[in-house]
C-alpha cells in the first residue's frame, strides 16, 4: 500500500467511524497533519467519495456510496498486504469477550449523563464513582491486551488503547461525559469505534462474527 493510499484509508475510515465528521474529528482519528487531512478530503470530495452534510447545528463530511466502496477496498488491501486477517479475527474474538461487560456497565450510567443538571458524576456517591472508574481502568487494560498482537500487524489500531486511557483520565477530572458522551472521544465512543473498525476491517457487518 502506497503512502497516499494509507493516508486516504486513515482519513476515509475516520469519516466512516464518526458518521458525520468535521475536520477536527478526522484529525483526532487519522492522526495526520492538518494540511494533509485537508488535502485528502478535498481530493476525496472531488472524486465523489465524501460530501458535506449539515442538519441544524450538526455538520461535517460523510461518506458517499462510492466512498464506502473505496474504504472497503482499501481496508481489504491493507489486511491482505499485512497478512493480518487471522490476527484481526483473533482480536475481534477477544474484544467480543470483554464487550458485553463494558456495554452493560456504561449503560447503567448513560441516562444520568444526559440530564441537563448533571455535572461531574451527578448525584452518584463516591463509592459508586470509584467502582465505575476501577471497572473502566480494568476495561482499558483488557482492551490493550486484546489489541496487542493486532497493533504489531496494523499499527493504526494503536490509537484506541491510548485514547481510551486519555478519556478515562479526563473523566477522573471532568466527570461522566468523558465516559458516556457523544460528539467527543469518550470511553464509550472509543470503544464503539474499536468494534466497528475490527468488523469493517474484516469486511463484516455489525452483528456478524469473524467465524
Amino acid at each position: 500500500m502506497s503512502t497516499s493510499e494509507r493516508a486516504e484509508l486513515l482519513i476515509l475510515q475516520a469519516v466512516r467511524l464518526t458518521g458525520v465528521a468535521d475536520e477536527g474529528a478526522v484529525l483526532d482519528r487519522a492522526l495526520l497533519g492538518e494540511h494533509q487531512v485537508r488535502e485528502v478530503l478535498e481530493q476525496a470530495a472531488a472524486d465523489g467519495l465524501v460530501e458535506q452534510f449539515r442538519l441544524a447545528d450538526v455538520g461535517g463530511w460523510v461518506l458517499t456510496e462510492s466512498g464506502s466502496v473505496q474504504v472497503a477496498r482499501l481496508l481489504s488491501q491493507e489486511v491482505q498486504a499485512a497478512d493480518a486477517r487471522a490476527v484481526l479475527s483473533a482480536a475481534l474474538e477477544r474484544f467480543e469477550q470483554i464487550n458485553g461487560p463494558f456495554v452493560e456497565r456504561v449503560a447503567q450510567w448513560q441516562l444520568q449523563s444526559t440530564l441537563a443538571t448533571t455535572t461531574g458524576f451527578g448525584g452518584a456517591d463516591d463509592a459508586a464513582v470509584g467502582a465505575l472508574l476501577a471497572d473502566l481502568t480494568q476495561s482499558g487494560d483488557d482492551l490493550r491486551s486484546a489489541l496487542a498482537d493486532l497493533v504489531v500487524a496494523l499499527p493504526r489500531f494503536g490509537r484506541y488503547p491510548f485514547q481510551f486511557s486519555a478519556a478515562l483520565d479526563r473523566a477522573r477530572g471532568e466527570g461522566l461525559r468523558w465516559v458516556t458522551g457523544v460528539g467527543l472521544l469518550s470511553c464509550h465512543a472509543v470503544w464503539a469505534e474499536v468494534h466497528q473498525d475490527l468488523l469493517s476491517s474484516l469486511g463484516l457487518a455489525r452483528g456478524r462474527t469473524a467465524g
